[in-house]
């Protein structure tokens, strides 16, 4: 009876592992639900003195949760106990699911697989319906889209995807023999999210993913005896950096391409005989030509105001406003006034009205478009421009303002959620973010660690989180270094562990692959 009850206890623990992992890109509430679910039926399980027991072999364990309790330790000197709280609730999946999934019996190498594979088709869903929105399905208007993203954060999503696109990597080529239908539909599975996430436009997905490959074919190149093999992937490691390189180099040589202007501006008139508007000061440009010069409003006002719904002066929820139609109709190498706003046509008038600042944006598949945009953020951004809002550009102002509060608690930090009077009092000082939309914090995880535990406590969680791959001497394990090469790359540019999606994946695949059975293959899986 009592070899029954296990049995059933531990078809229910697999259950909840397969539906927690499907809920990741699913549904943030989901994620919260079966982590409660997964505590509740440890709890019920019982057979208290075999985990204690395991507890004792798997020492690492106890680190993981250490660093939950660190958090609850630093309560005791934070300033603000409402985020202080705030921040230990996001980090309670870090206590509860490696002490779960720590203490409970090993997953073998065919239950990981499947729940890879129920996560991996979760993604792909999450990645279908996306698509289905961006194409004008729903009847949704997607102005960007990495609003694609319907269930989670776009770069977190960016993250499951690399995740899944190498953890498939893995099963598909794996020394273990797979049949060909399957192999073929993990190739296929692969080929789609890689797609799917040039379409997203998630750049710190990218880089993860260039990155993350190019590792592995550095390992291919130096364990793969075949010479040609290792020439062949010598170039293809060669062009993951220069193609690129070469790309965004020739995006910006067209941004950087400015237009030849008139020997004297003020003797340009408009087809009306009106004078046009320019202000010198503001260098901004789109597509080599200036978006403050030549304007006149009068006439883009009569006219606008006759093709569209929206009143030129106004401010729509759809994006519009009519700064969007200055950068439009530059975009196009028109001056703005009313001979320029007649040649806009009915599409271009959507396009604008949808926020839409740039007529090459049309097509959401395009590298080119994010490419422009981050280069065009960054010669805003140089030219005094306002930060805010732009991905790249105001995350050099996160970092800028995390290093004036690290000088102030260098060693011990402000306490778990001090962060936020901090912060606060520096985005007051600072001439940008004067609305609370884009105060957030430092997009960099060492420093958010450093901000609220000080040096010894950033060191301290980076240890935690190493050491369990030493000590469980899981350091040849594909999939576990794979995951936490992906973690460790976001860690540069996202607070990754202070969000609840992102600390919900963390804390389930870090002790899913850790404490799973060895692989039973070859570490790195040739590629030819």
């Amino acid at each position: 009876m009592k070899i029954l009850q296990y049995m059933t206890q531990s078809r229910i623990y697999y259950a909840l592992l397969m539906a927690m992992a499907v809920s990741l890109p699913l549904s943030k509430a989901f994620m919260s639900i079966f982590t409660g679910c997964l505590m509740l039926n440890w709890l019920i399980e019982g057979h208290f003195q075999v985990k204690l027991q395991r507890l004792k072999q798997r020492k690492s364990v106890l680190l993981f949760i250490s660093v939950f309790f660190l958090y609850l330790i630093g309560l005791l000197w934070t300033k603000s106990m409402q985020w202080g709280m705030h921040d230990l609730k996001i980090q309670l999946p870090l206590l509860i699911l490696p002490l779960v999934i720590g203490t409970s019996e090993a997953l073998n190498q065919i239950q990981l697989k499947r729940i890879v594979y129920g996560f991996s088709a979760a993604v792909i869903l999450a990645s279908l319906c996306s698509v289905f929105v961006l194409l004008g399905f729903s009847g949704k208007v997607i102005q960007d889209p990495r609003e694609m993203s319907l269930f989670i954060s776009h770069i977190r999503f960016s993250l499951l995807i690399n995740i899944s696109i190498f953890s498939l990597f893995w099963f598909a080529l794996k020394a273990e023999k797979q049949s060909f239908p399957e192999k073929a539909f993990l190739f296929l599975a692969m080929l789609w999210l890689t797609v799917f996430l040039v379409i997203l436009k998630a750049a710190t997905g990218w880089i993860v993913f260039l990155i993350v490959s190019s590792v592995v074919i550095f390992q291919n190149i130096l364990t793969i005896k075949n010479r040609s093999g290792r020439v062949v992937l010598l170039g293809v490691l060669l062009s993951i950096f220069l193609l690129p390189a070469i790309y965004i180099g020739y995006v910006t040589q067209q941004f950087y391409t400015i237009e030849k202007l008139p020997s004297d501006l003020s003797k340009e008139k408009t087809s009306r005989g009106n004078a046009y508007m320019h202000d010198f000061n503001n260098k901004e440009l789109e597509n080599g030509h200036y978006t403050y010069l030549f304007i006149s409003d009068d006439e883009m006002r009569e006219v606008w105001n006759k093709r569209s719904k929206i009143n030129y002066d106004s401010t729509a929820t759809s994006g519009y406003n009519h700064y969007v139609l200055y950068r439009y109709l530059t975009s196009k190498g028109y001056r703005k006034d009313a001979e320029g706003l007649e040649k806009l046509t009915d599409d271009d008038i959507r396009n604008v009205e949808n926020g839409m600042t740039n007529y090459r944006f049309v097509n959401p598949f395009s590298f080119y478009n994010r490419i422009y945009q981050i280069i065009w953020e960054i010669d805003v951004y140089n030219k005094g421009g306002n930060p805010s809002g732009h991905s790249v550009t105001q995350r050099l102002e996160y970092y800028k303002m995390a290093i004036q509060i690290i000088k102030e608690n260098f060693w011990f930090g402000n306490g778990t959620g001090g962060y936020y009077e901090a912060y606060q009092a520096k985005y007051n000082q600072n001439k940008f973010f004067q609305g609370n939309k884009y105060r957030q914090r430092s997009h960099n995880m060492f420093l958010s660690y450093w901000i609220d535990f000080g040096l010894i406590g950033m060191c301290y969680i980076c240890f935690a989180l190493a050491a369990p791959v030493f000590i469980e001497r899981k350091t040849k394990s594909f999939l576990l270094l794979i995951f936490l090469l992906i973690v460790l790359i976001s860690f540069m540019n996202e607070d990754t562990l202070n969000n609840h999606d992102a600390i919900s994946f963390f804390a389930f695949f870090y002790p899913l692959y850790l404490y799973s059975k060895p692989e039973t293959c070859n570490p790195q899986p040739e590629i030819l």
